[in-house]
């Protein structure tokens, strides 16, 4: 056992160094090759205006920032608005930002240095920040590894529910491509949070920061995506012993406050009052019909462009229904989670470029713990009847995304709510349809 571990963590290894690799030549063809010469681009620079104006404005005024920054594109609506205060509204949390800063100064050192402009935009910023979010999510998904390892999965289980979210779903886009969106950023809190909460050991021997730091980063995580609030049962069970102990606990629950209070206290700053919806003017406006075409609509259905969701969400409903009660609560949270950002992405509808569903990204450490825990508890009786079986599916799986995301990249189907099933799985051959 302990060899079959050491050599799939090998593997693993060299499969993420790969995947840097093949992202930042992804960043850089992108940004010698791509229709603009940014990598941070659409909803992205609405979270990275907070940290380009504070630092090089600083002030958080975002007209010059949305001008700058979405430039060959015009600005967003917003940017023709104003806060009572005055300024223009950003309807994007900080918390992106928060994590954007050491990338951000780096590429600010290095635009020191060069003949690169200090303007927060140039090549320098671009790279940098974009390939320390590359860094982030990758190294979250080493830490995934040792957090499965750590609640006995066996190795290679750990390595296939690693590997096939990375290159078998469309978080793929939000690595490679565009890192400087919010979904890649709340996967990797999430994949740390799930290895915090698998150390049996306080942090360097201390309960304060054993409950401050998953605090912080569980705040963080709610201030990146507000629509994060529904993993908030799942980040107290993950912590749950936390609350048997005083001296973990009040520090937990203070980061936690500390992050929100910094959303809150930015709001404030730019609307001069205290609010608790930034995406003020946009609505529910998807219905009943939209919770259905949220994961089964042939525009962005989730299981019909990106299947392994389905075999996640399958796995856990399994592990509801065959395992012992104590399993059945880590599956039912699971699932709980999982359908309230099902409601919430139906209801609230959605339009926009998007390779699948984008906004059900940070479900997948969640499902994928859930899922690695069904196979394991069922090993003894099922695993070696579903084996070879799983693994020709999970390469399947692999091949169909890449060969849409192919598509998706060249443009040979539409990016938004225009494509149709047919349209994006039969690129290849030119299909197309009458809208």
């Amino acid at each position: 056992m302990p060899q079959t571990h050491d050599r799939s963590q090998q593997l693993y290894l060299i499969f993420l160094l790969g995947m840097l690799g093949f992202s930042l030549v992804i960043l850089g063809i992108s940004a010698v090759k791509g229709n603009s010469p940014d990598l941070i681009v659409s909803d992205g620079n609405g979270y990275y205006a907070w940290v380009r104006s504070m630092v090089i404005d600083g002030d958080i005024n975002f007209q010059n920032d949305f001008e700058q920054l979405y430039f060959p594109d015009p600005p967003p609506p917003e940017w023709s608005q104003r806060t009572p205060t005055g300024l223009v509204p950003n309807k994007y949390p900080i918390g992106l930002a928060i994590l954007e800063t050491p990338g951000f100064l780096l590429g600010h050192a290095i635009a020191q240095l060069t003949p690169f402009a200090k303007d927060g935009i140039s090549l320098p910023y671009q790279l940098s920040v974009t390939g320390s979010l590359v860094g982030l999510i990758l190294g979250s998904f080493y830490l995934l590894y040792q957090a499965l390892r750590n609640y006995q999965i066996f190795s290679q289980t750990a390595l296939l529910f690693c590997v096939m979210p990375l290159i078998g779903t469309n978080l793929i886009q939000y690595l490679a491509k565009e890192p400087a969106m919010a979904h890649g950023a709340g996967v990797a809190l999430i994949n740390i949070l799930i290895f915090l909460s698998s150390i049996k050991t306080s942090l360097g021997k201390s309960k304060f920061l054993s409950g401050l730091v998953p605090g912080l980063l569980i705040g963080l995580t709610l201030i990146i995506r507000l629509s994060n609030i529904v993993f908030l049962p799942f980040f107290l069970w993950l912590f749950r012993a936390n609350f048997r102990d005083r001296y973990k606990s009040l520090p937990l629950v203070l980061g936690i406050g500390i992050m929100l209070f910094l959303q809150q206290f930015s709001l404030f700053c730019l609307w001069g009052k205290p609010i608790a919806n930034s995406y003020q003017g946009q609505g529910f406006t998807g219905g009943i019909q939209g919770i259905f075409a949220i994961i089964l609509g042939t525009h962005y259905g989730l299981f019909l462009y990106h299947p392994w969701y389905l075999v996640l969400v399958g796995l856990n409903i399994v592990g509801v229904w065959f395992l012992a009660r104590p399993q059945k609560l880590w599956h039912g949270i699971i699932l709980f989670c999982f359908t309230c950002l099902w409601l919430l992405n139906g209801l609230w509808g959605f339009s926009g470029d998007s390779f699948g569903s984008r906004a059900f990204i940070e479900t997948l450490p969640v499902l994928s713990l859930g899922a690695a825990m069904t196979v394991e508890h069922l090993s003894d009786r099922a695993f070696h009847f579903i084996r070879l079986p799983g693994v020709i599916l999970a390469g399947l799986l692999i091949i169909t995304n890449i060969y849409l995301w192919g598509g998706y990249l060249l443009q040979k189907y539409p990016q938004n709510s225009d494509r149709t099933l047919e349209q994006a799985y039969l690129w290849i051959i030119g299909f197309q349809t009458k809208l």
